[in-house]
């Protein structure tokens, strides 16, 4: 019987080691994740992806942005276009992309990159200064939020929702990104040729072999045997 798991996922501890890819070209591009020991996670976020935050300590004070990514493992974020970065990657051949560039192949270069801000140097922006683009970025207010049971609908029926601390004033949570339309081919099949019906089933014996195999029952439809099966519970 396995252990029934309690609390979210990234509260669990796990082994972790800045050696695990093994390459040192895969550890120069992906850099470890820094570890931070469970009992210093935190438990239920506030910020999620899609949030417009603010940043209000560390080299990109004052910069507003959306939430691109979030790593509740280690309690920092990715903000988008906020707190960029450099990063020693090595060089792509050129020529496969553009043959006039046909020198410069091989070595290495800098990117830039996101880098993550920890999340206590992140805030919320105030609901009403969220849409509007008349107040400048480092003067939108930045608010302290938590969550609270909100009677919603006034029928008596409290939700989870974050608010700003100390009042009811509620910060809307991100909508969902779209689901991207799939592009149809022409290896697709078609709804008229999936619903077309090309077996006539018939229940009369004798049943073809493969439905007998599924229909058959491979266990013993009572575990013990005549003695027990008889016996009246009491």
């Amino acid at each position: 019987m396995s252990r029934m798991q309690k609390g979210p996922v990234h509260m669990l501890r796990q082994n972790w080691s800045k050696f695990k890819d093994g390459n040192a070209i895969i550890r120069k591009l992906i850099r470890p994740q820094k570890w931070v020991h469970p009992k210093d996670r935190i438990v239920r976020w506030k910020i999620f992806e899609g949030d417009l935050v603010k940043v209000i300590a560390g080299k990109a004070k004052n910069e507003v942005g959306k939430v691109k990514s979030i790593d509740k493992l280690s309690n920092r974020l990715w903000i988008e276009n906020v707190n960029m970065g450099r990063m020693t990657v090595p060089k792509l051949n050129p020529s496969k992309i553009n043959p006039e560039n046909q020198d410069k192949t091989g070595g290495w270069w800098l990117a830039s990159v996101l880098k993550p801000i920890h999340i206590s140097n992140v805030m919320h922006i105030h609901p009403d200064d969220t849409n509007n683009e008349s107040i400048p970025n480092n003067e939108k207010r930045a608010v302290r939020s938590e969550w609270k049971k909100i009677d919603i609908d006034g029928n008596g029926t409290m939700r989870w929702r974050r608010v700003i601390a100390g009042t009811k004033t509620i910060i809307p949570f991100p909508s969902k990104p779209k689901e991207p339309e799939r592009e149809k081919s022409p290896f697709d099949t078609s709804a008229e040729v999936a619903r077309e019906l090309t077996w006539d089933i018939t229940l009369d014996p004798p049943l073809p072999p493969g439905v007998i195999d599924e229909l058959r029952t491979p266990h013993k439809g009572w575990r013990y045997n005549a003695q027990h099966k008889n016996r009246p519970f009491i």
